[in-house]
């Protein structure tokens, strides 16, 4: 039986009672509703109640040191003088409360930094950012804010591991708009999804309006406690600017200042080594500025020549191939992109372009559902949407588009194992949008997966060396798709349209050959020297390689006599 629930039949007794209670609902809401008499609407709520800062700590994030193994800061907002914003930390106890911590368990650390920041709404705002050193890798810890006597609740993180260890993080594009309505949604329901994650990405424009106290109070509102367990790496998008950088950004996100040692860039490009990936943060809203970028180029250049990490993750906000209507990015395109391919970057996270794109050069093509190369993704978490270019902006300068979408509002949930990153987009309701699977071997090599449909796992994607071959003469067979170590069984084929299924059967060398069986290699390929049998006759074949997984074709190819 199905159990969807299906409204009651109007001539139904509960049907009539449903009728009469909506009624009587309807009498009730006209009696005493607030407009039933032209009352006026109650007056919005004042931004700046709204967002007072108190004695009470709110705005509380985590963003990471150098040295997430051993360290984390935490920064947020009260009312607290600089002598004694302080936290608390100690590791995860089973219980707190009637509970209290040994003694000697909990330490107390005073504010590093406290820096007011005058705001739209006629008060200041103050941050405060504590770090906390000296902690065991991988450990589970419990810490509060405040200032001594005012608390914020008791909250858990986690340090990362001392070397790799598979975990996973959250990528959002901009944010912007609708910040206390459409975006909240989103990022519940991407933690709904990845509870576990450690850290979460922000490809820029986290807010519309860089200086808005009432923006940036939606946004932390947006992110609620999560924020506060979960490392944040977010980079500036051109909304973040205003006459200069919001002056919300450094005391809010106290990253580390180890960019490429321009003051305009200090904690807007940075770098942070996590549990065997290397996050690079780039600032590309000076484009314009060809000292600044140049800065850029040179410090990106020597991340990735010097990088002891098996992945690499780059975020900035102005996309390298842009989706969205006549955007385009050509500095950025021309002086970081050939870096990201040089050196085999393996995702590169954007936004700016409020719509979904994904995609690779085109050289790295390899088949139908595979390539080899640098995977560029765009997306948007926010309720502003800009219409789709079809795709100019990336095969016009030697790009393709895989995925595209407009008009939705997106997540994505990336899962990083020793072998492969799993990588998946969800629209706001939770739904799948797109996917891919990475695997990458000790030698660097990689393979970009498209996840396997019915209608992807078929058809000509088979690759040959040459498409006339002598009787007794050789092939060699190349394809990709398959899982690691996956068993291909390889036949010749007739390819003749009036040979009958069951002279294809007969093994007689005229219809279906078994020739042999192959294995594919860790990162899915398949290679196999194809060699003839002595009973093959002359006329037209495919090779088809069938296993558990993919049952795929190669073009025509013609046996001939010698």
């Amino acid at each position: 039986m199905s159990d969807v629930r299906r409204p009651w039949p109007i001539g139904s007794r509960p049907g009539k009672l449903a009728m009469i209670g909506a009624g009587a609902l309807l009498i009730g809401g006209l009696s005493v509703g607030p407009m039933a008499f032209g009352a006026a609407a109650p007056p919005v709520y004042p931004a700046s109640e709204l967002n007072k800062p108190s004695p009470i700590p709110d705005r509380i994030i985590l963003t990471p040191t150098t040295t997430p193994s051993g360290s984390q800061k935490v920064t947020w907002r009260a009312e607290a003088t600089a002598d004694t914003a302080q936290a608390q930390i100690l590791e995860a106890p089973r219980a707190l409360g009637q509970v209290l911590p040994a003694a000697g368990a909990m330490k107390t650390v005073m504010a590093g930094s406290s820096t007011p920041v005058n705001t739209t709404l006629g008060y200041a705002s103050t941050y405060h950012t504590v770090e906390f050193s000296g902690l065991k890798p991988n450990t589970r810890y419990t810490y509060r804010v405040g200032d001594g006597t005012n608390w914020s609740a008791w909250t858990d993180f986690t340090t990362a591991a001392a070397g790799f260890q598979p975990f996973s993080f959250i990528y959002y594009g901009d944010a912007q708009n609708y910040i206390d309505s459409a975006v909240p949604r989103v990022f519940r329901q991407a933690f709904a999804d990845r509870p576990q994650a450690r850290a979460i990405v922000n490809a820029g424009d986290l807010i519309d309006s860089a200086n808005s106290e009432e923006q940036w109070g939606q946004w932390f509102r947006a992110g609620g406690f999560i924020d506060s367990q979960v490392n944040n790496i977010s980079i500036p998008g051109n909304h973040e600017y205003s006459n200069g950088l919001s002056t919300f950004w450094r005391p809010q996100f106290p990253y580390p200042d180890n960019g490429p040692g321009n003051a305009e860039l200090k904690q807007t490009a940075y770098t942070v080594d996590y549990q065997g990936v290397r996050f690079i943060g780039l600032d590309s809203n000076y484009q314009s500025n060809a000292t600044l970028m140049a800065a850029q180029t040179s410090w990106l250049e020597g991340l990735l020549k010097d990088n002891p990490n098996k992945w690499t993750v780059v975020t900035l906000h102005h996309p390298v191939y842009s989706t969205t209507g006549t955007r385009n990015n050509p500095q950025v395109r021309d002086q970081w992109g050939p870096l990201f391919e040089k050196y085999g970057v393996d995702l590169v996270l954007q936004g700016h372009d409020h719509s979904y794109g994904r995609g690779n050069v085109q050289t790295a093509r390899k088949s139908a559902t595979v390539h080899n190369g640098v995977v560029y993704v765009v997306s948007v978490s926010g309720g502003k949407m800009y219409a789709l270019n079809n795709g100019e902006n990336w095969t016009g300068n030697g790009a393709e588009a895989v995925s595209t979408s407009q008009n939705t509002q997106l997540y994505q949930l990336i899962d990083v194992e020793a072998d492969s990153i799993r990588f998946e987009s969800r629209y706001a309701n939770g739904e799948h949008h797109d996917g891919f699977l990475v695997r990458k071997n000790g030698d660097g090599e990689r393979t970009v997966n498209e996840i396997r449909t019915a209608e992807n796992t078929v058809g000509e994607q088979v690759a040959l060396d040459k498409t006339t071959v002598e009787k007794r003469g050789s092939l060699k067979v190349s394809a990709y798709g398959y899982d690691p170590s996956e068993q291909v069984t390889v036949r010749l084929r007739a390819a003749a349209a009036d040979v009958s299924a069951e002279e294809r059967g007969k093994g007689d060398g005229h219809g279906d050959v078994e020739i042999g069986r192959a294995q594919a290699d860790e990162l899915g390929r398949l290679t196999y020297d194809l060699r003839l049998p002595a009973n093959v006759k002359d006329g037209t074949y495919v090779v088809y390689l069938e296993s558990q997984n993919q049952k795929i074709t190669s073009p025509v190819v013609t046996v001939t006599k010698k």
